[in-house]
């Protein structure tokens, strides 16, 4: 069996966001990142391999640094046995405040739920209209035009720690877990040459705007344990699901409709609505036969060498359906 290797890869915000970057966002990123630094035709491969399973490589979304998705499915569902109303409410707003969490307030949050209004730190996700305008005089050289007013929507990632004011987050990490092998050497290789350089990673709309850019700060080698006996994961990116147990598993959905793109023409006019149904990052899903089959990636609907990426990577949780870990009760 090959073995698994695992990167937390840290990255540092150059501007402000108009979303937190999922999954995919990342994966094409990493892609176009791998034809600069190679060629066009060997991403073309590794896209390839990933999709009919040759290679098995999985990502996280971009997440708060040293934070991890909080399992809010799962934990208000144990809230539904308590039996006191008004404290059922109080913990059910505590657990929805915390979008982002540290792995061991997590553990501790699964032990028991109730613990909810007492941990810190905590990160959350602020959304905004920023208002912007465009000088369309001076960037058509018309004089006596007037100025183009839009708003734009903006999110800001905050850190709430116990008895301070909010503090927005700038530092950010996604995870990778990937076959050891040539490919995972290659787009390991590719990421430190990224970082060396200073290079920006584009992920988001409005990049040349100084929106959604970030660049490499650090690549850190195996963060966690990955215990490949246990059956239950907590899922940190965009998985569409292959073989899992729906039963045992406790799942957020996320749903996005697809629709072609051309650069000159914009977004295509009459095509056929396509919707797709992914499980969302703090779901937690049980795999009985371990992560490589956990996800897949299948053809684009639209262009037949791309894909939609759907491999998310997973992190053990040592349980049983009570969701009890190591060393905390």
């Amino acid at each position: 069996m090959t073995d698994i290797v695992t990167y937390k890869i840290e990255m540092s915000l150059t501007g402000r966001l108009t979303q937190l970057p999922d999954s995919q966002r990342i994966f094409g990123a990493l892609i176009y990142m791998c034809a600069e630094q190679y060629s066009s035709e060997q991403a073309t491969v590794l896209v390839s391999k990933i999709r009919d399973g040759e290679f098995y490589f999985a990502l996280s979304n971009m997440l708060p640094r040293d934070y991890l998705p909080v399992p809010q499915a799962f934990l208000l569902d144990q809230l539904a046995a308590l039996n006191d109303k008004m404290k059922r409410k109080q913990i059910y707003q505590a657990v929805k405040k915390r979008s982002f969490a540290k792995l061991e307030q997590i553990n501790e949050l699964l032990s028991n739920p109730v613990h909810a209004e007492r941990l810190y730190p905590y990160a959350f996700i602020q959304s905004s209209q920023q208002i912007h305008a465009s000088i369309d005089s001076v960037r058509y050289d018309m004089p006596g035009l007037d100025p183009n007013v839009y708003s734009v929507p903006e999110v800001t990632v905050l850190e709430m720690k116990a008895g301070a004011e909010p503090e927005i987050v700038t530092e950010f990490s996604f995870y990778i877990s990937a076959d050891k092998c040539a490919e995972s050497s290659e787009l390991l290789d590719a990421l430190h040459y990224s970082k060396e350089n200073k290079k920006r990673f584009f992920l988001g709309a409005r990049a040349s705007q100084g929106l959604n850019t970030f660049v490499v700060k650090n690549i850190q080698s195996g963060p966690w344990s990955m215990d490949e006996k246990t059956r239950a994961y907590l899922n940190l990116g965009m998985l569409l699901p292959e073989n899992i147990d729906f039963n045992q598993s406790s799942l957020k959905l996320f749903t996005s409709e697809r629709r072609p793109y051309d650069s000159s023409r914009g977004w295509e006019k009459g095509f056929s609505r396509k919707f797709i149904s992914f499980i969302d990052a703090g779901s937690i899903v049980y795999l009985p036969n371990g992560r490589k089959e956990a996800g897949r990636s299948i053809p684009s609907p639209f262009q037949s060498r791309d894909i939609v990426f759907g491999n998310a990577f997973l992190l053990p949780i040592h349980s049983d359906r009570g969701l009890q870990h190591d060393g905390t009760s």
